[in-house]
């Protein structure tokens, strides 16, 4: 399957699901095999470098909004484009717009972290190429990174005089420590795909022999197999770790395993297990 092209994929019109079509862009692709129970979504200017504009952002929060309403979709891949760019970071020309106030009025970059921060699937970011400021940001919002080994990561906003926004300082921290997240951020580092997955920040890496968005789209149709509830529980569990204390999260831990005990999923899926037989989960 040749996913830049998005064959064989079920095309979703960006501009024809909106009520405003004159909003409607080509920048934000969707394809979604329905057979995996897989959505691809592709950012898509590659002419930019993928930069991010405000439509396109608008765009990403909507598209991730209905999948997650989409009963046929249960796992999500994240690319930018194919041996390109991942995302070059929010587009100069309209941050330059930007007053203070002007940021706090729209609450610039806080529903993309909203619409990221609410999503009950998986999410696994591709990336290849260049994954910088707002890029990088984009696919620290992401559950599950993949990237090639030479792709390219960084926040180097200090480098035009502001620091990142959308949850990089936070997030760097948290996965590579303050010293190191201190360092590039203040340095204005790159830092490649394959040390970044030997940091445990970047799940795994790829050589150039290999393709990333389809090993990624392997791994979310491999996480589409079992039961919808249970991996969005097991998702905010993993999740409850960031925001909790140990004691608190255990809490929280604790309560979503009682629950998939009422799901019909548990019961088919250790029914299946003791009679060793394939289970048919049908996610409720």
């Amino acid at each position: 399957m040749s996913l830049p092209d998005f064959e064989g994929l079920d095309q979703w019109s960006l501009a024809a699901s909106q009520k405003d079509s004159s909003t409607g862009s080509n920048d934000v692709r969707i394809g979604i095999d329905r057979t995996a129970a897989v959505a691809i979504l592709q950012l898509s200017r590659p002419a930019k470098r993928n930069a991010l504009t405000q439509a396109m952002m608008d765009h990403l929060i909507y598209v991730l909004d209905q999948l997650d309403q989409d009963g046929d979709v249960r796992a999500v891949v994240l690319m930018g484009t194919k041996k390109g760019a991942f995302s070059a970071g929010v587009d100069i020309s309209e941050l330059t717009q930007l007053t203070t106030g002007d940021a706090h009025e729209r609450r610039f970059l806080s529903d993309l972290n909203g619409a990221f921060e609410r999503f009950s699937k998986p999410i696994i970011a591709a990336v290849e190429g260049l994954a910088l400021g707002g890029g990088f940001e984009v696919a620290l919002s992401c559950d599950i990174i993949y990237a090639a080994e030479n792709a390219t990561f960084g926040l180097p906003e200090v480098s035009i005089s502001t620091i990142p926004g959308a949850g990089g300082t936070q997030r760097l921290v948290r996965t590579l420590g303050k010293y190191k997240a201190m360092e590039l951020i203040l340095s204005r580092q790159t830092i490649s795909g394959q040390e970044l997955a030997q940091r445990g920040l970047v799940s795994r890496a790829f050589d150039a022999n290999e393709d990333v968005v389809l090993e990624a789209k392997k791994l979310a149709a491999r996480i589409a197999t079992y039961s919808r509830p249970v991996v969005n529980m097991a998702k905010q569990a993993v999740l409850a770790a960031e925001n909790n204390h140990l004691e608190a999260g255990m809490a929280v831990e604790k309560q979503l395993y009682y629950m998939t005990f009422s799901l019909n999923d548990f019961k088919e899926g250790t029914s299946a297990f003791l009679n060793k037989q394939p289970p048919e989960f049908k996610h409720h």
